[in-house]
Formats: structure tokens, sequence, C-alpha cells
């Protein structure tokens, strides 16, 4: 059962052997398929017919498809070959549950070169786990239990709803119909072609029948049935010349769709920019997104039927800017993958990173175009690149390009490696190239390879022939290579007559916990890393040296002058960290002092992000960090300030337990934020533009949570004013700030309640997000014991939801309480979590990456490790249980392991100096 579909040639340049796969055989191949669904928001058990046209490779008498908690009920197929037809009923229809397939065996051979219809009937479940065709329950305002029906195919849940050909190069075209309730909304791929209503059993029934679709993988296959309405406008892209225009609309509940206005503007402008960027049209008449109140991921990128979760897609005046700006990223991520993707399909799951490093990367370019105000690309490398960067940093990653062998496999890849880390790659690379000319490659690659498959080997192709390099040498160990670089400075020389400094630099693999073996330094990667270099004599025209080899002498202008400096990495472009020697530390954070605003806020990013990361990897001391910190105390630029505010909280969850150092590392925090937060008050201004808002939040809650006592205490006024009814007490930008500052510095039950009230009665989804993810924020422990109950209870907490309510408890002041009660609590309701997440994208892994990788101790790792194997199991069969549970979570638990692990490292190998560090400077 084993197939490649990738030709010899191609397999040997990088994708995996075909032993490597578990896929279907290759004796048929699907072209069509022509299907009708029919609902049922009684039972939740849908029917269903799917009429499949096959083309027959080689002489068969069976026939395997996919399918998953499907039944069966009849198969026939209808062969045509040398103009002859003949038709067949399926002799025995065998599932097989684990493999996840359906076989079809017939007494006479199909045989080779023959055109087959299979035509199969069947019904399916509309289950609640938030994968397949499944359904989605809430509240409408009369207060009674409604339910939508909407899918999630992707990766492999298309199998769910209809038996198929589930593998993403097993492209076909899509005839659909559904059979609903004539009062709902039946929503597809495509247009409607035809509506018409008649009446069964005494019910007025509707069936739709959409325009058959182009050419697609069946993860991309899509419908919601509900009871929708939505807001309309029209995309009218410029160029290319068959551009025409878009018919764009947002569905969501009945009395939500105004909410939809801000995305669905987005949306029409995103796909214009993409569509004259691309040089490529957008293929489909409309672009239909819809908020599902259940949902595991942000968003799915179904062609032309995009889902959401609420909160990646309804705006209100109830919405902070921060969750405004979050919805416009998604909307432009999701509608990026209509081209990467969807036009442009992986070959294989090994290659996800086409669909996902891209779409992270011209979505963020696509913002970027929008809203050139929020300079989203200074967010992203305080986002998606210190992501990709801190997992790639583990041994217990994985490499961008990673071999993919059974369906199970595919959920753990959808992780920071394949999406942050793989847009990482592409802007390093468009930065090197040149913007213009990798633009030119990507829109060749998309024209070669539209409505067909890619591998990355392709895309390389594609950008060599627009730039005349060599780009599959140059990017081979950046996608087919675990880890990153760390660029070291061995030793400089000065010429003073030249006027010109000249730098040994070293490469190597970056380890977060730094312990790199001498064997595995000798056998480390060579990487090529073009490095950009920047000093105080030329601050914004930096030198470019490609390294290649594992260590270089680079020369460059330079004067010898109070304060000079040089840094490499120039906008924290490049994907690798720069160690600096305790020395080089100091002296650069004396000439931030001088040089302060010559430095992008960029490059002040990834001074700090650098400095942390190898002070936790112990090649540097995080004493010598905190004097870089201090020099950062003028800082007023809110992305360094967001950047500074998340390597100080990373202090903050490491020495929880010493009270001395806490206390010296809130009150550094003071000093930096609470003068600011003096400074910009409390009141939100119109004349202020969105980055002015989000420095005002961040400072304010920033003062809070170390402690500010006069933040504190009017946040705590402004709270109670709006449990008054005063609507105008607080800002939508404060509304997370304040919740999680009354709830960790509560002495009662009562600003709980409250906040449980405000989850339980708001109909605005964003305020519902703000309140559940403080909930267990609380010092009082019983608060944690409920609200962990309360995770799994359907009926409160929606499973996607689940993990937030673990996340906030994480979150409580109390963490010398709170950690071990996680740990206890994941363990005693590891079977229900298991059955409840293991289905969903992710959810399952993140909650058990909040629970562990927090921790500290060795001991508590090996106690994770032997847990995992079932070492507290006595029964045999109850340990082989849980090492199969486990497979669901290998990834993230080994990942999660492994912080634990180096945090305890750093925390024995630097605490000393850090207590000693803010005795010395008072703090």
């Amino acid at each position: 059962m084993c197939y490649c579909h990738a030709s010899p040639e191609t397999a040997a340049a990088g994708t995996p052997a075909p032993a490597a796969r578990d896929v279907l055989p290759a004796n048929v191949k699907p072209s069509h398929y022509d299907l009708s669904l029919t609902p049922n928001f009684d039972t939740f058990v849908f029917d269903g017919t799917v009429a499949v046209s096959l083309d027959v490779k080689e002489d068969t008498t069976t026939i395997v498809a996919n399918a998953s908690e499907l039944t069966i009920k009849s198969a026939k197929v209808v062969v045509t070959h040398v103009k002859t037809e003949s038709t067949q009923t399926a002799k025995a229809i065998t599932t097989n549950q684990e493999a996840e397939t359906v076989t079809f065996e017939f007494d006479n051979a199909l045989p080779a070169g023959a055109k087959a219809v299979l035509t199969i009937e069947f019904t399916g479940i509309h289950n609640d786990k938030m994968a397949g065709f499944y359904r989605s329950g809430y509240t409408d305002k009369d207060g009674n239990k409604r339910y939508l029906v909407s899918t999630q195919f992707e990766a492999t849940d298309a199998r769910r709803a209809f038996p198929c050909w589930d593998e993403p190069n097993l492209k076909a075209t899509f005839d659909a119909t559904l059979v609903i309730d004539a009062a709902l909304t039946g929503l597809g791929n495509m247009n409607v072609v035809d509506e018409k209503v008649s009446e069964v059993d005494g019910k007025a029934i509707k069936t739709i029948k959409f325009a058959r679709t182009p050419i697609m993988s069946t993860y991309i296959l899509a419908f919601c049935v509900g009871d929708f309405e939505f807001v309309e406008t029209e995309s009218k892209p410029k160029t290319p010349a068959d551009a025409k225009p878009i018919k764009c609309r947002v569905y969501a509940l009945k009395g939500q769709g105004e909410k939809g206005l801000f995305a669905n503007e987005v949306s029409a402008r995103v796909l214009e920019y993409f569509s004259e960027f691309f040089d490529c049209a957008y293929p489909l008449p409309k672009m239909d997104m819809v908020a599902i109140p259940d949902f595991a991921a942000g968003a799915m990128e179904n062609w032309g039927l995009v889902t959401y979760r609420e909160t990646a897609l309804l705006v209100s005046s109830q919405t902070s800017v921060s969750a405004k700006q979050g919805v416009a990223y998604v909307v432009g991520h999701e509608l990026a993958h209509q081209w990467f993707g969807n036009l442009v399909t992986m070959d294989w799951w090994n290659e996800l990173w086409l669909n996902e490093g891209f779409a992270t990367f011209v979505g963020w370019q696509a913002t970027n175009h929008v809203f050139p105000e929020w300079k989203v690309w200074t967010q992203f490398v305080s986002n998606d690149f210190a992501r990709g960067l801190g997992l790639d940093a583990l041994r217990s990653s994985h490499p961008i390009e990673v071999d993919v062998k059974h369906p199970s496999e595919i959920n753990q890849i959808f992780d920071a490696i394949s999406y942050s880390k793989g847009a990482s790659v592409i802007r390093m690379l468009s930065a090197f190239l040149g913007a213009d000319v990798f633009a030119n490659g990507v829109r060749a690659y998309l024209k070669k390879f539209a409505y067909s498959n890619a591998r990355t080997v392709d895309l390389w192709a594609a950008l060599s022939g627009a730039s005349g390099q060599d780009v599959a040498k140059l990017m081979y160990a950046w996608t087919r290579e675990m880890g990153f670089p760390i660029i070291t400075i061995k030793d400089e020389s000065f010429d003073a007559t030249k006027q010109e400094l000249t730098v040994t630099v070293h490469q190597t693999r970056f380890l977060a916990s730094g312990d790199l073996t001498a064997e595995e330094e000798a056998k480390s990667t060579i990487w090529s890393v073009p490095l950009t270099i920047v000093t105080h004599v030329n601050p914004h025209s930096p030198v470019r040296y490609l390294l290649t080899e594992k260590e270089a002498k680079i020369t460059f202008p330079y004067s010898q002058v109070t304060g000079n400096y040089y840094k490499f990495n120039y906008q924290t472009t490049g994907f690798y960290r720069v160690g600096l020697s305790a020395k080089q530390q100091s002296s650069f954070g004396e000439a931030l002092k001088l040089h302060f605003n010559n430095l992008t806020s960029e490059d002040r990013i990834g001074i700090l992000s650098d400095a942390f990361a190898t002070a936790r990897a112990g090649l540097s001391t995080t004493a010598g960090v905190l004097d870089i910190v201090k020099s950062f105390a003028a800082e007023d630029n809110y992305f360094v300030l967001s950047e500074l505010d998340t390597r100080l909280s990373q202090l903050v969850s490491l020495y929880y337990k010493d009270k001395d150092i806490l206390e010296g590392i809130y009150a550094l925090q003071r000093s930096i934020f609470s003068p600011k937060a003096a400074k910009v008050g409390f009141e939100y201004l119109d004349t202020e533009d969105d980055v002015a808002h989000l420095k005002r939040t961040l400072v304010l809650r920033r003062a809070a949570s170390a402690g500010d006592a006069a933040v504190i205490a009017e946040f705590q006024r402004r709270f109670k004013l709006s449990l008054a009814g005063d609507d105008k007490a607080f800002h939508s930008n404060l509304r997370g700030a304040i919740f999680y500052t009354v709830m960790t510095n509560s002495t009662s039950t009562a600003e709980f309640e409250a906040i449980l009230d405000i989850f339980k009665t708001t109909t605005d989804a964003q305020v519902r997000s703000v309140a559940l993810g403080v909930l267990g924020s609380s010092p009082d422990i019983e608060i944690a014991h409920r609200v962990l109950a309360m995770a799994l209870d359907q009926e409160q907490i929606r499973l996607q939801d689940s993990v937030y309510i673990v996340s906030s408890v994480a979150m409580a002041p109390p963490k010398e309480a709170v950690y071990p009660l996680l740990w206890t609590w994941l363990k005693a309701n590891w079977d229900t979590l298991h059955v409840n997440l293991k289905s969903s994208l992710g959810l399952l892994g993140g909650t058990v990456s909040i629970v562990v990788s927090v921790q500290i101790g060795d001991e508590f790792a090996d106690e994770v490790e032997a847990w995992s194997r079932g070492d507290d199991l006595a029964a045999e069969d109850a340990k082989a249980k849980r090492v199969d549970q486990m497979k669901a979570v290998t990834a993230p638990l080994k990942q999660a392991v492994e912080r634990v692990r180096g945090s305890t490292k750093w925390y024995k190998s630097d605490r000393e100096g850090v207590a000693a560090w803010f005795t010395e400077n008072k703090f």
C-alpha cells in the first residue's frame, strides 16, 4: 500500500523514498467527485452519496479509498473500456479503522486503461470534536440551544465526511450538492448554480447545487450549514489582464453580521494585492469567510470558503487594537493560501512549509501593504522570527522538510518550524536575493505549477531562474537540516591606517541548552549564512558577506572612537544568533547609550533576543544581559519595549521560587515601565495612531504586573465602575490588562465571579476570550481547582477553549502551588483529554506544553518521561495504551521536557550571579 508520486530523481533530491509513506494503492486515480450530503441536526447522522470518476491504472479487483467513522451502505462501479460499459456491485466492503480505509472487492477485474465511476452510499457523524463534517453548538438570542455544521478537513479528515482519496497530490474536481432545511444557509467552495425547494415529509427542504470546482486537493473542500447572516463587498483587482471582480462576504451567526465588516474590507484589499503582486488572478468568483463558534485552529483556508474562529474574524467596538491586528493578519494568511496551498499545493505533507511558511510570510506582507502604519515587519521579529528560533534551538526540533510516513504524524508538524522558521528563512532569502528578484521567481513558480503539486526543489528552481544563483545549494541546509547557527566573533584586528576592522567569525549550531558536544561541533551543519554588518560608521549601509565555511575573516570600514560598535544581522533579517563575549556585551551596552537612535528597532530587538538566548545557553551571563537591559531604560519604542517585556517575563518565570530575586526583577521592570505609564496615562485619544494605543496598553499592563500600586489601584477603580454600569470606565484596549490585574490582586472571590459572569453573558467573542484568558489567574488556589474542573465540562467551556483555561491557571500568582496542581490535573484527566482533543489540530499538544514547559527541575523532567512510558502503571496493556496515546503528542512533549531541563540548567548556573547583580544595582 505504498506509492510515491515523485519520480526517482526528485525523490533523490530530498523527497522521502516511496517506502517512507503510508499511502493508498496506485491501481486507480480519482479525477472527479460528484458529492451529495444531507446534514441532520436532530440525530447528527448525515447521509451522503458520492460518485467518483476513476482512471484505472492497472488490472484490479479491489479499490481502496480513505474512510473514517463512516458507515458504507452500498457501492457499485460502472466501468467503460474499449467502448464497452459494465456495472458491478461490490461483493465485499471492508473497513480498516486503524488505517482509515475502506476496501471494495469486485468479482471481475477492472482493466487497466479503463474509466470507472464508483458510486457509494454512506452515512457519517456530525461529531463534536471539530474534525470532519462536525457540529458546533451555540445559544441564540432567545436562550435556545442551536447548532450549525461545518467542515475541517486538513490534514486528513475529508475521509470523515465521504470516502475519498485523501492525499494532497491526488487532486480532482468536485461537483457538490447540499440537501438542507430550507430556512438555513448552505455554503460551499463555489457559487450556487441551482437551488430548489421541495416538501419532504411535510418539511421544506432546499437542494443547493454548487458550480464545479477547479482541480484541487480534498483537504480544502468545505461546507457550512447554519442560520447565518452576511455582509458583502467587492474586490476589484486591476491586474493581471484576466482578473475579475470577486464577491466577498463574511458570514456569522444571526445578530453578529456587522462584526464582519472590518475583516471583509481587509479581504477585498488583500485579494487585490495578491492578484496584482503574484500577477496571477484569483480563479474563483467569490470569497466567503465564515465565523464558527467551535473551531480547533485559528482559521482554515478552504478554497473560496475560509472558516475561522469567531475571535479571528469578528471585530466590534469592544475589540482591542492587538486583536484587530490579529484578525487582519489571519485574513491575510488564509487568503495567501488561495495561491500557496490551493492553487499550487505541496506534493506531500513533508513539505507542509511550502503552504504554511509562505502563507505566513506573505500574510505579513499583505498586512503591511494594507496597514503600513502598523510596522508589522518589526512585529514579525518579536513574533514569528522569535518563535522559530525558540523551537529550532532544541535538540527535539525537526527540519523544515520533515519526513512524514503516516497521517498520525502530520498534525505535530503544524508548528513554529513549518510556520515561523519557514517564514523567517523566506524573509532572509528575499532580502538576500532582493525583493523584486524574489517576487519574479515566485510568480514564475505559481504560473508553472498552477492547479498541480510542487516540491521545494521546484521553488528553488524558479528562484534560481529569476536570480541566476544556485538557490537550492544556498537553502539546502536551512530546510533539510535541523537547527540554525550562532555566529561568534573569535578575534578582531584594527588597521588604523586603513581605518578598517577585520574580524574572524565562526559558525556552529546553536542549542538553547548550550551543551553542544565536541563531536556535534565537528559534525555541525555548515549553513550558507547571509551576513550583514552595520557599524557606528555606516549604521544603515550594511556590509554584506555570504558565509559558506565554518570560519572566515571579514573586513569592513571602522574607527576607534568613544562608543564605537559593530553589529551583525542588520534589522535582524538573518535566521541566526549572534554570540558576544562578556567584554563585547559590556562595550555594546556603553555604545547603546551613545548611539541608541542609530540602531533600528529591529536591531535593538535582536540585541535583546540574542543576549537572553546566549545567557540561557550558558554562553554569556545573565548578569551581563541585565547590564544591557539597563541601557534600555530610556527606550520609548513600543516594539522594543514589548521585547523587553517578553525577556523580563522569562526571568519572572525562571525565578518564581526566589522571592528576593523576583522582587528585584519587578523593581527593574517598574524602573522601565512605571515612568512611562505615568507619562501616557489611562485615556486613549482618537488623534493617536494604533501603535500609540498599543504602547499605552503595554506600559500600563507591565507596570501593574510589576506591582505599581498606583496603576493597580486605578485599574481596580475602573473595573468597579464598569461593573456598576459605566460603559466608558476603560477603553477596550485595557480590558485584558484590567481583568488580569484585578484577578491576580484579588482578595476574595468577588472579582472571579464578576469576570465569570462577563464570560457567560457577553455576546462579543473578543470580550469572552479576554475573560476566559484570566479566569484561573487568582491567588486563591481553590479558584484554580474550580476552573480546571470547568475545562473538562463542555457545557461550560468549548473544547477549543480548554487550553486557555489551563494557560490562565499557569499565570496565577502562587506558581509554587499552581504548577504542581496543573501537573496533577493533567495526569488525573489524561484519558479524557486524549479522547476530547486528539482529533483537533494542536490542542492536546498545546495543553501538554503549557503544563510541562513552565516547570523547573530535572527531577520533574524525569517524572514526566517516566509517566509518558507508563512507568506508574502496573498492567502491561495499560502501559501500552499510554505509550500509544503519547504518539499524538510526541514532539510537543519532548520539546517541553527539553525546555524544563534547559530552564533548570540556566537557573542553577546563573542564580548566584543574578542575585548579586540585583543587590549591587540596588533593585
